[in-house]
């Protein structure tokens, strides 16, 4: 038997390293050398394969799969420093070959079977050579290669436990085999694998015993055609350059330094690793141009070299080809002298690598066990990790280099399925980085664009990291990886070789598309992340019981006396009144119905939309805190048993609002808190599913509208409910029959009296009404009607389903429940109509209702004296019935006095104090009490007295007011501009240039056809106005100019840019370190920013047109594209262009000079 080290020395033709490592006298480590204390004899046992060492003085064994440990090896050291050993004793030098088989774990992994871990692999492994398919015919996983995964071929995750070292050995083969791709692309066009894991058996005779193990070998084989190896004596080596680079290590083509490899190659191991770890290692190529084909094999662990056989190629035609066949040398490399077979789950690995190869090289036909691999493409190849239910991936071919996929992560957990130069990097490394940093901050932007600056808050770049899928292929020049395994890559982007920026249409379009759209639907996940993130957040800060001491502290809160207890708990109600007027109004009804089981809490103006409200809303809001404590609510709960509800302090909420659309939107509100926080308190308990109409959670109180009194000594009183209900009445009597009448309009519940209270409350089943699940409609309609993101079925929902008489229909043999989907449908659309109808302008005068009754109450007084702007909102009320806040009034004067930049460009009344500037753009107007107002010079040459015979005047309660819209000479709509949002519809409409409008007005009365066209225009602004090439809009220009060699200017801002929002935005670049300091000489009418920065910065910024105001984002958009107004009908019209605005106000304001003139 030969001595390892005499063997080795036979074929290797270099000697070995030696280099000693200063330090620690126990243990020395050095490259292609090893030190220690004991003697060694290093044998090769024929038999087994197994290489062991014997310790003199220890006498025991350790096989290369279970190295020592540094412990172990200290420890057995100063154990043998006891015995005197001799320094030639305790030290010896090994060479390259012996260290690798010593020392594996540095070079190839873990020569062991690692403990089962996540793995990615087919969903069934390719058939073993030479068997058939249970089904002939068809293949599971196995196609041809134009067919899909969808036919089968498909990654999933287990749990398996593998040898690394097994699994490295394989893929240095494989990865060779394919790098040929990359430098022979045009005649490497085939690449097949066999795979056969060996098998064994134990025979026994007729008496069980066992007499052999026979043994059929594992064997790999992987072939390659293209460019094959030179069959070449290499002069300075003086052997053939195929043994020089598969039998000896150090040895290759990559250490040429000046080249840029796109290979895996680098240390000079490689394909020598698997030589050694085999007990046979064959390469057979061929070169068509000499017509030559060499074999050689080596044996036993690369300790032996057979000679090289030189054959003549006859056959014409024959395509050059590389094939490595090789027998892995399972008992070492696994560790288990009894295993001489690759195991199912090794071989899996396998397969999975080979279907790899196939995604990283499009147009390779790969097979393996004589099946084709059905990947043709990195594309199809990374949908194999996604399962049929997952969001699609959008992908971008940034170069020949790069090929980016990007998905929504299916586990919550960042994953990547990435590859340099075909090698598989699964722990990732920096070309990963360097594109999810890309998609990070991409989805960062677009966040901060959309979304409040809480949920930004909550968005960190950790958890959108989280929510990403990523497949990654590259080629990087000269890769560094953290180990020999190559898992990794550590090599700096600077060093790649190639750019690796994906596109801005990509990022911009493909990246941030919808999901409801085909895109990726990443930001959805993310934005809901960090909505559950929040949620956590609401319920620290919100949730948790009170005890009853904190709870009767909270601010006008009646608690019935038995909240809270537990045995009657379930049966009060709590009653939520719209303001404290409606408070005392419940209060009185307690002296019908008693206080053990009602309480009562007033909530203050229009409850929170909690949908759209960010978390410091929800955690600072007074109503949503006490209304959670009040009732004992857990954000944790669904509230879905009994059991569960029994724990509410109260078994039921009854909502008492106004009978307006303004109170149907408030208990519309209470009814979304609930759905989105606990939509199952909407419902029946799921162990009382059928629902008793008085036990149901939510419920109503309603109260008359209005009431009709008979007139005389009969005092007939009719309540009425609704607007719908009482028009009807109304519509049914004669003039004559309706003057034998009284009506009073109940403007809140506040109007009521204490005795009226009572009536109400003893008659208390004629005025409830529960809410009722009827079906999942119900929370459709909810849905619909109070999420951010359903404007447009909104919309679609009042154009297709509202009627002004449509009402809530109840029956009292059904307890008078309304379900939910009636509520919305037939009274809270009342409210979303209002909406719109008071928050959209009229083509024809260009006013909102509020704005049209202030400038009546200003004509009506002939306000040509002024007063101040409070007078003139109660002056207005009075004689207007409005029916709202006198504070909403206040504003709505206050902004047709505005006269500042970006405001009116004709303010229909004269502003006298401080009305607002561009610093704020009027939010810094003086209080409503301090200012004065009165008709401007100009608005009844605008709006002709003369014209106010000719007008449809509204009526309320019997008191004529404003008209249904004015008249004006001019399209005041074009004029001023508006912008509003309703229910469904919102309106972005610019002011144009009033002369533009009178010229055009004029060509249309001369009868014209070559109309002048009418341009955006706002009075004092001194930038550009430009129409967008795409037509959609307008951009505005600020304005910047150079002031020195180190500063700049900026005396004007975009349109609707106000002075204090762009400081603001200065302030930021000067933190990022964007520019230096700034000064501000501003006025109220016009701005002034001096900022510093760097000559060099500025001057190359100079250098570029409009490179100022790219910097200084100097530009806005002024769109045309939700221009939407009443026409002359009461239809909302969507406008394209001023032209079509001004067409519609034409023909209606002719049509009222030609009932002037009859």
């Amino acid at each position: 038997m030969l001595s390892l080290r005499q063997s080795i020395r036979r074929r290797i033709r270099f000697p070995a390293v030696s280099c000693a490592t200063p330090g620690n006298p126990s243990v020395h480590f050095g490259f292609g050398c090893h030190y220690y204390r004991p003697s060694l004899v290093a044998t090769v046992d024929p038999t087994s394969g197994l290489h062991h060492e014997q310790f003199l003085g220890s006498r025991y064994f350790a096989s290369s799969a279970r190295p020592q440990t540094l412990e172990d090896r200290s420890n057995d050291n100063t154990r043998q420093q006891n015995e005197g050993l001799s320094i030639e004793e305790q030290y010896s030098r090994k060479t390259p070959l012996e260290h690798v088989l010593l020392r594996p774990g540095m070079y190839v992994g873990a020569c062991e079977r690692l403990p089962p871990n996540t793995c990615w692999v087919l969903s069934e492994p390719f058939p073993l050579p030479g068997v058939q398919p249970d089904n002939p015919g068809t293949t599971t996983g196995i196609t041809n290669p134009t067919t899909t995964n969808d036919d089968g071929l498909r990654m999933v995750q287990k749990e398996y436990g593998t040898v690394p070292a097994l699994i490295k050995l394989f893929d240095e083969i494989l990865v060779n085999a394919s790098d040929n791709r990359l430098r022979d692309p045009q005649n490497c066009t085939r690449l097949d694998i066999t795979i056969d894991p060996g098998s064994s058996a134990a025979p026994h005779d007729d008496t069980g015993t066992v007499q052999t193990v026979r043994i059929n070998p594992p064997k790999i084989q992987v072939y390659n055609n293209g460019k094959g190896i030179p069959i070449q004596i290499h002069k300075e080596e003086n052997m053939y350059v195929p043994e020089l680079i598969f039998g000896n290590l150090m040895s290759g083509s990559n250490f040429v330094e000046s080249e840029k490899r796109l290979t895996g190659g680098k240390n000079g191991f490689g394909a020598k690793l698997t030589n050694i770890f085999s007990k046979s290692f064959t390469v057979e190529t061929l070169d068509s141009q000499t017509q030559q084909r060499y074999t050689q094999t080596w044996y036993n662990n690369m300790t032996e070299c057979g000679q090289p056989v030189i054959e003549h190629a006859s056959d014409e035609g024959q395509e050059d080809y590389t094939c490595i066949t090789f027998e892995p040398d399972i008992p070492r490399l696994t560790g288990n002298p009894h295993q001489h077979v690759i195991r199912p789950e090794d071989y899996h690995i396998m397969c999975r690598r080979v279907v790899d190869i196939a995604g990283c090289h499009d147009g390779l036909h790969v097979t393996l066990n004589g099946r084709d691999v059905a990947v043709t493409s990195f594309d199809q190849y990374s949908q194999l990790y996604r399962s049929d239910a997952a969001p699609p991936m959008c992908f971008e071919a940034v170069n020949p280099r790069w090929h980016v996929g990007v998905g929504l992560s299916e586990t919550g957990s960042f994953e990547s399925v990435s590859f340099v130069n075909g090698m598989s990097t699964h722990r990732g490394g920096t070309h990963v980085n360097a594109i999810a940093n890309q998609i990070i901050k991409r989805i960062q932007d677009e966040l901060d664009k959309k979304y409040d600056a809480d949920l930004v808050a909550a968005t960190s770049p950790s958890l959108i990291r989280r929510s990403l899928f990523l497949s990654v292929r590259s080629l990087i020049e000269n890769p560094d990886f953290d180990s020999q395994m190559k898992e990794y890559l550590t090599s700096s982007p600077d060093k790649f070789g190639s750019s690796c920026l994906l596109s801005k249409q990509f990022l911009n379009t493909q990246l941030v598309k919808p999901l409801e759209d085909g895109g990726p639907g990443i930001i959805e996940e993310v934005v809901n992340v960090a909505k559950g993130r929040q949620q956590a957040q609401l319920l620290k800060e919100v949730g948790g019981k009170k005890t009853r001491r904190q709870l009767l502290s909270i601010p006008k809160l009646e608690d019935a006396h038995k909240a809270g207890s537990h045995d009657a708990g379930k049966d009060c109600t709590l009653i939520l009144t719209e303001g404290d007027s409606a408070k005392a109004l419940a209060v009185a009804g307690f002296e019908v119905v008693g206080r053990s089981h009602f309480g009562v809490f007033p909530l203050r103006g229009k409850f929170l939309n909690v949908r759209d409200a960010k978390l410091s809303q929800l955690t600072t809001n007074a109503e949503v805190k006490a209304l959670v404590a009040i009732l004992g609510l857990d954000f944790d709960k669904e509230y879905d048993t009994i059991e569960e509800r029994a724990e509410l302090r109260y078994g039921h909420v009854m909502l008492m609002t106004d009978q307006d659309t303004d109170g149907s939107h408030i208990k519309g509100l209470v009814i979304n808190f609930f759905r989105y926080f606990w939509p199952k308190l909407l419902k029946p308990p799921v162990d009382r599913p059928t629902d008793a109409s008085d036990k149901t959670f939510l419920s109503s109180f309603i109260t008359p509208l209005l009431k009709a009194t008979k007139k005389g000594k009969r005092k007939e009183v009719l309540p009425f409910y609704s607007m719908a209900e009482y028009d009807k009445w109304r519509n049914s009597l004669s003039e004559s029959e309706f003057k034998t009448w009284n009506v009073k309009y109940f403007k809140g519940l506040g109007t009521s009296t204490a005795s009226e209270a009572k009536e109400y409350f003893t008659a208390y089943k004629d005025h409830f009404r529960p809410f009722h699940w009827h079906s999942d409609s119900d929370g459709a309609m909810l849905d619909m009607v109070f999420d951010k993101s359903g404007a447009a079925e909104r919309r679609d929902w009042i154009n297709e389903t509202y009627d002004p008489q449509s009402t809530v229909v109840v029956s009292p043999e059904a307890g008078n429940a309304v379900s939910y989907e009636d509520f919305v449908n037939k009274e809270m659309i009342h409210f979303s109509n209002a909406d719109n109808v008071r928050s959209l302008p009229s083509v024809i005068d260009g006013l909102k209702p509020s704005q049209r009754k202030v400038l009546y109450a200003a004509f009506k007084r002939k306000l040509k004296n002024e007063i101040k702007v409070a007078q003139l909102s109660g002056y207005c009320a009075e004689h207007t019935a409005y029916h709202h806040g006198e504070a909403s009034l206040q504003s709505t004067i206050t902004g047709l006095a505005q006269d500042f930049v970006g405001s009116n460009n004709i303010n229909l009344l004269q502003p006298s104090g401080q009305f607002g500037t561009r610093l704020t753009g009027g939010k810094d107007a003086a209080s409503p009490r301090y200012i004065f107002t009165c008709l401007s010079e100009i608005a009844r040459y605008l709006f002709p007295e003369e014209d106010d015979v000719l007008l449809r005047y509204l009526e309320d309660d019997g008191q004529m007011i404003e008209p249904q819209f004015y008249c004006p000479i001019l399209p005041m709509l074009l004029v001023n501009g508006s912008q509003g949002i309703g229910t469904g519809w919102s309106t972005q409409i610019p002011s144009f240039d009033p002369a533009d409008v009178l010229e055009y007005i004029r060509a249309r009365l001369d009868g014209l056809d070559d109309l002048p066209a009418i341009r955006p225009y706002a009075k004092g602004f001194e930038g550009r106005i430009e129409p967008l090439s795409d037509g959609r809009g307008f951009a505005t220009y600020g304005r910047a100019k150079k002031a020195s060699a180190s500063s700049i200017l900026i005396d004007e801002l975009p349109l609707k840019c106000w002075t204090s929002q762009y400081k603001r935005r200065l302030i930021k670049m000067r933190n990022r370190g964007e520019i230096g300091s700034f000064v501000e000489n501003h006025t109220t009418t016009k701005v002034s920013f001096k900022v510093k920065m760097k000559p060099t910065k500025l001057e190359r910024l100079m250098k570029n047109s409009g490179g100022l105001e790219t910097a200084f984002k100097l530009k806005a958009n002024l769109a045309t594209t939700n221009m939407n107004a009443f026409d002359a009908t009461g239809a909302i019209r969507k406008f394209e262009s001023a032209e079509e605005i001004a067409e519609c106000y034409f023909p209606a304001v002719e049509r009222g000079r030609d009932r002037a003139d009859t």
